[in-house]
């Protein structure tokens, strides 16, 4: 069925009716024609739904979707919807039929090619072949949809840079006003983006010295670009009040009185600057004062700087060095190739390098000869070398003669060496003598003391007298023993009596016992006992004393 016959038929019934009416059929036909030339002529798609499927379309429709309308009528509707689009335009146009929303909405088809276009869709309730039906009038937004998204990538674009720059960066209006700020201008100011933004000005951020000139700057700019430097130093104060140096680079948005700034904190670079003239004035006073002849020498061996103790040595002021000569002309012959291979070295390999201390001689300028001791290392990265000299020419005059003095030394050693072994001799014999009465006052001891005592121990003997005679003959044991000796040379401040008990307790006499032996009361001896614990350092540690003496003994 043809457009123009489903339209014929859509309002047969109300033709019939005016039909009996003359003056109502001329009425008829004037806005059947002007139906039919909006239908046709319309830059807007216009369609009649019944039943979800297409009953009318204009030739736009067909323009839009590429169907031709006899394919168009009697298709689905959501078939050209784009499938993400469907759950969406069916919710909205239900909300605008039952009177819930009149707003168009927007959507996307996919056309007979495979196109995707968005379109802007109304639709209304309508009567259409004597059954309900919808109206639906939409147009082609697609080149506008593209702007827009063009638009809001450009947009995004600007702003992911204006907010990933390094620099801190504002957008300032004419009256000085800050409109836009980036998280970096936030940071660095102390202040928030809402502190900022249309409400303070930049002028806020500048120290009192440097207001006026900025002030000035920024009218001439807005007259003529060229008119005011675009990168500049001033002096930025943050909210707590901290001021910071800053580069300033600022520029006249074209075609706007706003104007761009980007602030890059350069405090830290200028405090780095400050010191490395600090080092470098530093470096030049020790270079100068290190009471060392020192030299800078370039990768061809020529001296780029000299101080005065280098002067001295050579008898040549700077000026006759300096950038002239190679500083190896000052080298004895027989010295110099072997020095040029050291330098030679650490130029291959700074790291490991090659020799850097090494002596050689020298001739200064009036032709004297001297002998000298070189330092040389290489400057990290640079090429050159620093190069010190110390004049050993005396102490190799007074090494020679103490050489000399050496050999006389040597002599006298060998002749001493001689009498140390004859001495070596007689104290040997020394010691022999000293074991050999040892062991005569111990052959004594056990051949004519303790066989006596024996006998004496074996009669008639009261307790007392036994245990005296006991106690004698542990001591003469220990006269001869290593124990009495050690103990009274590593505690010499024991008296007789806390060397009697530490006898006794040593032989595993208890406290009782000894109070008996000595004939004084158990808490005399309890008394020593304390004073020897304190006296062999055992005060406050678990240990036993008589183990303590047994370990010395």
């Amino acid at each position: 069925m043809s457009e123009n016959s489903r339209d014929t038929a859509g309002i047969s019934n109300i033709e019939n009716l005016i039909r009996q009416c003359p003056s109502a059929e001329a009425s008829l036909l004037e806005s059947r024609e002007i139906y039919n030339t909006i239908l046709q002529k319309s830059f807007a798609a216009i369609y009649v739904i019944q039943n979800g499927k297409f009953c009318s379309v204009n030739p736009k429709t067909a323009d839009y979707t590429g169907y031709p309308i006899d394919e168009l009528v009697g298709m689905k509707t959501d078939s050209i919807v784009h499938p993400e689009d469907k759950h969406d335009i069916l919710r909205r146009a239900r909300a605008i039929l039952h009177g819930e929303s009149a707003t168009p909405y927007a959507y996307r088809i996919v056309t007979k090619r495979g196109d995707i276009l968005w379109i802007i869709e109304t639709v209304s309730g309508i009567m259409y072949g004597g059954h309900p039906a919808i109206l639906g009038i939409c147009m082609d937004i697609t080149e506008h949809r593209q702007a827009i998204q063009k638009l809001q990538d450009s947009e995004n674009l600007y702003r992911t840079i204006f907010e990933t720059t390094m620099a801190a960066t504002i957008i300032i209006e004419e009256d000085t006003t800050v409109s836009l700020v980036n998280s970096e201008f936030a940071k660095m100011s102390g202040y928030s983006r809402e502190d900022w933004e249309g409400k303070k000005s930049w002028t806020e951020v500048v120290i009192p010295g440097d207001l006026e000139r900025m002030k000035k700057y920024h009218s001439l700019r807005r007259i003529s670009r060229e008119a005011a430097p675009r990168s500049y130093e001033f002096g930025f104060i943050g909210k707590r009040g901290g001021v910071r140096n800053v580069i300033l680079m600022v520029d006249v948005i074209p075609g706007t009185k706003k104007s761009v700034a980007s602030f890059i904190d350069i405090t830290e670079h200028k405090l780095a600057a400050a010191r490395i003239k600090e080092s470098e004035d530093l470096y030049r006073t020790i270079f100068e004062n290190t009471g060392t002849a020192t030299i800078i020498i370039e990768e061809d061996m020529t001296i780029s700087l000299a101080n005065t103790e280098f002067e001295v040595l050579t008898g040549a002021p700077e000026d006759f060095w300096r950038g002239n000569l190679q500083w190896t002309k000052m080298l004895k012959p027989r010295d110099r190739d072997r020095i040029i291979n050291y330098h030679q070295g650490r130029k291959l390999n700074e790291e490991s390098g090659s020799v850097r201390n090494f002596q050689c001689g020298i001739s200064d300028r009036l032709g004297n000869k001297k002998v000298v001791l070189i330092s040389s290392a290489p400057i990290a990265d640079s090429g050159k070398s620093v190069v010190s000299l110390t004049d050993i020419t005396e102490q190799k005059r007074i090494e020679a003669a103490l050489m000399a003095g050496e050999r006389e030394v040597q002599q006298k050693s060998r002749n001493l060496e001689e009498m140390n072994a004859a001495l070596k001799v007689l104290l040997h014999q020394r010691e022999e003598d000293r074991r050999e009465l040892e062991e005569k006052v111990l052959t004594n001891m056990n051949e004519l003391i303790l066989p006596n005592l024996a006998k004496l121990k074996s009669g008639r003997l009261t307790s007392r007298d036994l245990a005296w005679l006991n106690i004698i003959e542990s001591n003469i044991v220990k006269i001869v023993s290593p124990f009495s000796h050690r103990l009274q040379a590593k505690h010499r401040n024991l008296t007789q009596r806390e060397m009697q008990i530490a006898n006794f307790i040593t032989e595993g006499k208890s406290t009782k016992e000894i109070a008996d032996l000595l004939n004084i009361c158990t808490g005399a001896v309890s008394f020593h006992r304390a004073n020897l614990r304190k006296k062999l350092g055992l005060n406050n540690e678990k240990i036993n004393l008589k183990s303590h003496l047994d370990s010395i003994s």
